[in-house]
């Protein structure tokens, strides 16, 4: 919610600064959109973008907004945010002030408890940043890879899985490491790959619709096979803990639950090893009456992965996952979800997040909808084999 109206009450003409105020909240009536927009930007990275901030305009002729900047914030308000503000108000009109004239715009942007869907687009790349040696001339080179995180403890109150979406560049790895206290399924969105684990471990080769669970304390490396295209992964963890290094790398219980491995010696865990799967080989199960169909990839106890596809103008039935969350990439589609009174639009390439025990319910629209489907623990799914 944000909160930057100013009301009036006039009995006699107004005063010129009575005009002026009339005249800012009518610019930002028109402009509410831009800031709503600016606003849900924020969330998708972190639910307590939030707080206080100042904005400065210079008004040129016509009305036309000529510079803009931030004048204070509070420490909670993203930089994105401001960010956003500031170079949206460049594109307004305040119509019936002055050239010249300077004006000052406070707005509160209200926290937000939770959140079920974000849009991929507006969550921010993370991951190492590429560089070159002091002093070597030519381009900087790309980073070997970027991160998004999709669905964590801190945009989407995920507590039982974590979610992000893995962009490995062209004959570009991600090097050897390995996620003590989590496994891990790695869905191949689109590319070619391979998963390397210790020595004498046979390398798995992943093609787009193939998904690897990765166990705990389990060595491997994720190469990019594509000379000249990029490999993107769906990540998820259970239990989270590994996606925390992404936000911050010196977070120190991120840096403990993704450990870079130097050692070349290293072994896995006795009996561990990946587990690879493929939609394409993986049967078909109607579900809702018919009108949809899910393939399970990944049957463990920690976690599940399914493909789920709905035909247009399905309803999914509010329901509810006792002591399992959902984690939802939709592929492609798009519908509306139900939680509570309220209703959430969700489109190709969102992310969706339920919360273990909260019922809820889904309406797809005119396309057919796909989705990669993660349960946290393991066991919904089962319902799926049900005739």
């Amino acid at each position: 919610m944000i909160a930057f109206l100013i009301v009036l009450t006039m009995a006699a003409p107004p005063t010129e600064a009575q005009r002026a105020a009339l005249a800012l909240e009518k610019t930002l009536q028109k402009n509410a959109t831009d800031l709503h927009r600016c606003f849900e930007k924020a969330l998708a990275d972190r639910l307590d973008a939030s707080g206080k901030m100042e904005i400065e305009l210079e008004v040129g002729a016509g009305g036309q907004v000529a510079k803009a900047r931030v004048l204070s914030q509070g420490k909670e308000v993203a930089p994105s945010l401001s960010d956003c503000v500031r170079i949206s108000a460049v594109t307004w009109r305040v119509e019936g002030i002055e050239p010249g004239a300077t004006v000052l715009l406070p707005f509160t942007f209200a926290g937000q408890a939770n959140q079920f869907v974000v849009k991929i687009a507006d969550i921010p790349d993370r991951g190492p940043k590429a560089g070159k040696p002091k002093g070597q001339a030519g381009p900087t080179p790309t980073a070997p890879f970027t991160v998004k995180v999709l669905a964590d403890e801190v945009n989407m109150r995920a507590r039982q899985a974590s979610l992000t979406l893995l962009s490995v560049g062209p004959a570009s790895r991600v090097a050897m490491h390995r996620h003590p206290r989590s496994g891990k399924a790695l869905y191949l969105l689109k590319g070619h790959a391979r998963l390397l684990g210790p020595a004498g471990a046979e390398p798995q080769k992943l093609e787009a619709g193939m998904v690897a669970f990765v166990p705990a304390g389990y060595p491997h490396v994720i190469e990019n096979m594509g000379r000249q295209s990029t490999a993107v992964f769906l990540q998820a963890f259970v239990p989270p803990g590994p996606e925390r290094v992404y936000r911050d790398p010196t977070d120190p219980q991120g840096r403990a639950d993704f450990e870079v491995i130097r050692d070349p010696k290293v072994a896995a865990p006795a009996g561990a090893k990946i587990l690879v799967r493929s939609a394409a080989d993986s049967a078909a199960l109607p579900i809702l009456g018919g009108k949809g169909t899910a393939r399970i990839l990944i049957e463990e106890a920690t976690l599940a992965v399914s493909l789920v596809e709905f035909t247009p103008g399905v309803e999914i039935p509010r329901h509810s996952h006792e002591g399992a969350s959902e984690l939802l990439y939709i592929v492609e589609g798009a519908g509306v979800l139900s939680v509570g009174s309220e209703t959430y639009p969700f489109t190709a390439e969102s992310v969706i997040h339920v919360p273990a025990d909260q019922p809820h319910g889904a309406k797809i629209g005119a396309e057919k909808t796909t989705a990669v489907q993660i349960y946290a623990p393991g066991g919904p799914e089962q319902r799926f084999k049900i005739k």
